[in-house]
């Protein structure tokens, strides 16, 4: 009889032993958990810390290009927009290269402003290779090397979309919309982004409804450009 006793005793004692080996095993399965989940926060605290500090008011990613209707107004984060274009903000201009084109932009005979600042970055004082100062559509191009610059570029430092064929939210053949780009008076089929900026070139972009013949307009009197 005690022998019985002393077996059920030992049976009860060995499973008391593993519940509590089963308990010990959920606290540190609990505990790891517990120390990822910091190790995890941390991290992403570190990271969004970093995010801000970074580059003062620059924004890691600029705005999305417009594809809205004119007017379309200077960017608000150039130097991230000039990044995105493959040029970066410096304090002073370029020399090895100095060119100045002009860029016309109409809809249904209406001019589209080209605003000033395009590529300058008036809090922090800088500019990049290619640029615009006032709202008379010359670009500016003062690089410190020779090397080719792209009506593409001017865009993205703007934050218009350009692509072939489309300015902004116009698409030559959607909803009656023609867009008809002249480089000299001459009509082109050079793919937007793919025109090369060259000393007092005219590039004129008319956009029209489908139905209306595009015409060139006057060449830009450089002579009165100061």
């Amino acid at each position: 009889m005690a022998a019985k006793s002393d077996r059920r005793e030992h049976a009860r004692t060995k499973a008391a032993d593993r519940a509590a080996s089963q308990r010990r095993a959920r606290g540190r399965r609990r505990l790891l958990l517990a120390a990822a989940v910091v190790v995890v926060v941390a991290a992403g605290t570190a990271l969004v810390v970093s995010t801000i500090t970074r580059g003062d008011h620059v924004s890691a990613t600029p705005d999305r290009a417009t594809t809205a209707a004119p007017p379309w107004p200077a960017p608000s984060d150039p130097s991230a927009r000039a990044q995105a274009a493959g040029l970066k903000v410096a304090g002073m201009e370029g020399t090895a290269l100095h060119i100045h084109p002009h860029l016309s932009i109409s809809v249904d005979g209406k001019p589209v402003t080209v605003p000033a600042n395009i590529g300058i970055d008036v809090q922090r004082g800088g500019m990049s290779a290619l640029h615009t100062h006032d709202t008379s559509g010359i670009l500016h191009v003062e690089s410190a090397k020779v090397e080719p610059f792209m009506l593409g570029q001017l865009f993205t430092e703007w934050g218009v979309a350009l692509h072939d064929r489309q300015v902004g939210g116009y698409v030559d053949g959607e909803h009656d919309r023609r867009v008809t780009v002249f480089v000299d008076g001459t009509r082109t089929s050079t793919p937007l982004p793919k025109i090369r900026l060259q000393d007092h070139q005219d590039i004129a972009v008319v956009i029209t409804t489908a139905g209306t013949t595009p015409t060139a307009p006057a060449p830009f009197n450089w002579s009165a450009a100061g």
